[in-house]
């Protein structure tokens, strides 16, 4: 569409028109985007007939539609050829542009209220916006300028006549001058001989390289490389190779002897490199020939002064892009001229095309990036045993997923050694080294692969990689003294460019209302939305991130702070708020807990673990044991890994029973839904032990007889038939102490020396009674005792004294004692006579008589 002009922009241009013009004419801004994020760019067209140097010339914006300027790029010695174009763009753009455009430089920061102008001096020699400016004038497009003889001219005022308007982010008009994308016409592949070794002994070699300008598909043709041996016209299979695969611009394919010497043995063995500098050699495109050494059905040395092809090595000069197709005319006529000549055994040159020998290979970096520094193993992977590292959660038992995830972050805390962020490099190197390369990594939005040596240490980050942390470091941990700021696990090479535009955003589902993310001006399948600044990444790792993000969640719970200086941090199933940004949250933690069942655990995943556990000595438990994801967060994103039954309901349960007495427990008001028929196990639990007590809804029991007062612990379980649930119920049992009512028959009153038999009767004795006797006081009795009966034989006694005798009735556990008490009576000896009471000792012994007797009674 076409951009009408408004009274401001008029007036504008009654501004600008007071600078001087006597800058060149031929300069002019034929493109500007002011796309998303950094995506900003200024294309210069010189419309001359002479190269243009830029020196003097600067781009510089009128900020909101200031009236002073603010430089962005000063140019020095840059120069644009006749007819040639220069693009600026932000150091930071992500802009897939040909590799015919000039230069990339500057760091433009334009936005869609900004006019931009390009000054030789202070002299306004052209410019693209107003000034002042209409709001949001040139916001979220790319703008071209007209190719037509009018618009073609540089104005000192802006003219919206002279411009059309292009979707945000459109770049493929950088390059070219008119409304249109541009249109790059590709220089096909050119497959010649280009190298010719015919040195002594067996040192023999041929080559073919892609001389042309794109890559060069070998199977879409019938490509075939042929000697005609000893003045042969025709071949056999023995002495023609097929070529085929793809054959980059400038690379080559080899083939020699397989005896020659070792320098000569570039590419592949083959008979086809059996020459002698007498045999033609033919390359063939669908049986045309289209390149030749000697002629066909003649046998000689071909020579021509110094041209020879015996003893010498031919090397095809650069500017040869056709070559010898007659195979039948005189040789080597005036294709000699194509041919460098260098001397015999000369295989310096084999595996490169062009003049010069192939560039001597750098020493290799023994750094694994651009400043870095080779880190020591602190663990094994090749030793390493999942079972043994996880048996404390293995083997052990956990009454939530609180419980087993604090276990976990105890087993990953173990061995994990601190990287310095400056290791994080060496760390990414080695963690995230693309499987196809080793000297490069994969970057985790992009997807892309990057030199390991691009790392951004500074400057500008087109072109290079940085370390990004998929649990933003502002949520939580923004220094790199915590531990979580280095954790090489959560860390990730990505490119500048994208990383910037992630930010600190949470991870969420948010493609449906976001802008997709572009990289080089083509869709990267990462999502932005920034009214909720949600992030959702590609889905090739959206299971990466999420276990990423589960790891930092476990491994960080706040229990060893002291140590590694990091809060608790918490996933949330929630976006968070920009009040939150630097509080240890981040989300969605079951938009996540769905990335990780997508996107399953692969083998690049399994080895980035083990080269961080190499370097860092820790383990992600969710890549070594994905199913323990729901184990520790099922359960909230509503996967239970053991759901249970829903009911409704409550039991009926005494408040307590005593011992002895039957009772009841009622479960048949629970109910789990209209029409589901439920199942009942009830078991006693006694310690660990469990005891099927029933299968109905109502418990009926008798409680036990017991010793003091105990509890009952019950379990229900209720099925369904698919889902079960449990519940505890506890009932009190109150002791009641035995009681017995005994009586004693018998003889009580004995002389010493007499027997007798006490019988004892017990009054309502529990059934399984039992009876036992013994002697508590007096002097000591012979004595018998079979259940209720006790037979005695009184002792003799010096004075008359009780014996006094127990009856324990034993039911159970308890027991019930009653006394009986015997008296027995002294007999006086033979020849006693009592005391007179005349005289003192007489008295005496009549007054302590009765008093021994008395303590006697006592004893």
């Amino acid at each position: 569409m076409r951009i009408k002009m408004n009274a401001v922009a008029a007036a504008t241009a009654m501004v600008l028109g007071a600078f001087s013009t006597t800058a060149s004419a031929d300069l002019l801004i034929t493109e500007y985007i002011e796309g998303g994020g950094f995506n900003k760019a200024i294309e210069l067209y010189n419309s001359g007939d002479a190269a243009q140097s830029l020196n003097g010339y600067k781009l510089v914006r009128y900020k909101d539609g200031a009236t002073t300027t603010t430089e962005m790029v000063a140019f020095t010695d840059q120069e644009i050829p006749a007819k040639g174009i220069l693009v600026v763009r932000h150091t930071d753009a992500v802009l897939n542009l040909d590799a015919s455009v000039t230069e990339m430089i500057g760091g433009l920061q334009q936005n869609g209220t900004d006019a931009v102008a390009l000054l030789n001096g202070d002299t306004v020699v052209d410019i693209v916006g107003a000034v002042p400016t209409p709001k949001d004038w040139g916001k979220d497009v790319t703008l071209r300028r007209s190719d037509t003889a009018s618009s073609m001219v540089a104005k000192d005022t802006f003219d919206e006549n002279d411009w059309t308007s292009q979707p945000k982010d459109t770049v493929d008009g950088f390059g070219c001058i008119g409304d249109n994308a541009c249109t790059f016409v590709e220089e096909p592949g050119v497959l010649l001989i280009t190298e010719y070794v015919e040195g002594g002994s067996y040192n023999k070699a041929i080559e073919v390289s892609n001389v042309g300008g794109s890559t060069l598909n070998l199977d879409d043709s019938e490509y075939k490389l042929a000697i005609y041996f000893n003045g042969a016209t025709e071949i056999t299979d023995s002495t023609v190779v097929n070529l085929t695969g793809s054959l980059d611009v400038g690379k080559s394919l080899v083939f020699h002897h397989s005896s020659a010497a070792e320098a000569f043995k570039v590419g592949t063995a083959h008979t086809v490199a059996k020459f002698s500098g007498d045999d033609a050699l033919v390359l063939t495109k669908d049986g045309a020939v289209i390149d030749s050494i000697g002629k066909v059905g003649e046998q000689l040395v071909w020579t021509d002064g110094d041209f020879s092809t015996k003893d010498k090595t031919l090397r095809r000069k650069a500017a040869v892009k056709v070559g010898d197709t007659n195979t039948a005319d005189v040789y080597p006529g005036t294709s000699k001229e194509q041919w460098l000549i260098l001397p015999k055994d000369t295989a310096d040159g084999l595996g490169c095309a062009g003049e010069d020998a192939c560039p001597s290979e750098p020493e290799p970096d023994p750094n694994p990036c651009t400043n870095c520094e080779i880190l020591a193993p602190v663990a094994d992977p090749t030793t390493f045993n999942a079972e043994i590292y996880y048996s404390d959660v293995l083997s052990g038992e956990f009454n939530n997923a609180e419980e087993l995830k604090n276990a976990l972050s105890t087993i990953i805390a173990k061995g994990h050694k601190q990287l310095s962020y400056k290791q994080v490099w060496s760390a990414l190197t080695y963690a995230d080294q693309d499987p196809a390369d080793d000297k490069k990594v994969i970057e985790i939005y992009t997807g892309e692969s990057i030199s390991k040596y691009d790392n951004q240490t500074s400057g500008s980050g087109a072109g290079k990689w940085n370390r990004e942390h998929v649990w933003a470091k502002s949520h939580g941990f923004p220094s790199d003294s915590q531990w979580g700021y280095t954790d090489a696990h959560h860390l990730r090479p990505s490119d500048p460019g994208i990383n910037t535009a992630r930010s600190n955003n949470d991870f969420g589902a948010c493609s449906d209302t976001g802008e997709e993310v572009l990289f080089n001006g083509v869709g990267t399948g990462n999502y932005l939305d920034k009214t909720t600044d949600c992030w959702e990444p590609r889905d090739e790792v959206k299971g990466d991130v999420a276990r990423m993000i589960m790891y930092m969640d476990t491994r960080y719970q706040g229990t060893d702070t002291a140590t590694t200086n990091m809060p608790d941090l918490i996933a949330v199933d929630r976006l968070t708020t920009t009040a939150e940004d630097s509080e240890p949250l981040i989300g969605t933690l079951c938009t996540l807990y769905a990335w990780n069942k997508l996107d399953a655990v692969d083998t690049y995943e399994q080895n980035r673990n083990n080269q961080v556990y190499k370097y860092q000595g820790n383990r992600n438990p969710f890549i070594d044991r994905p199913e323990l994801v729901q184990e520790v967060y099922g359960a909230v994103c509503g996967d239970d890994p053991n759901p249970s039954l829903v009911v409704e309901g409550d039991i009926v349960t005494p408040e307590s029973v005593t011992e002895g007495t039957a009772y009841t427990i009622d479960a048949s008001a629970i109910t789990a839904g209209e029409g589901v028929a439920l199942t009942y196990k009830w078991e006693q639990v006694v310690a660990e032990e469990k005891t099927v007590v029933g299968d109905q809804a109502v418990l009926s029991l008798t409680a036990p007889q017991i010793k003091a007062d105990e509890t009952l612990n019950f379990m229900l379980t209720l099925s369904d038939g698919t889902l079960t649930t449990t519940k505890a119920v506890s009932l009190v049992v109150t002791n009641v102490p035995l009681t017995l009512s005994v009586e004693f028959a018998g003889n009580t009153k004995l002389t010493e020396g007499d027997k007798a038999s006490i019988t004892a009767t017990v009054a309502d004795a529990p059934e399984g009674t039992s009876y036992s006797w013994k002697q508590v006081s007096g002097s000591t009795a012979e004595y018998t005792a079979t259940g209720l009966t006790l037979d005695v034989t009184s002792p003799s006694v010096s004075i008359d004294q009780v014996l006094v005798f127990e009856l324990t009735a034993t039911v159970g556990e308890e027991s019930f004692s009653q006394s009986v008490s015997i008296e027995v009576k002294n007999t006086e000896e033979a020849g006693w006579t009592k005391p007179d009471g005349a005289g003192s000792l007489g008295g005496l012994m009549t007054l302590l008589l009765p008093l021994m007797w008395w303590r006697r009674r006592q004893g």
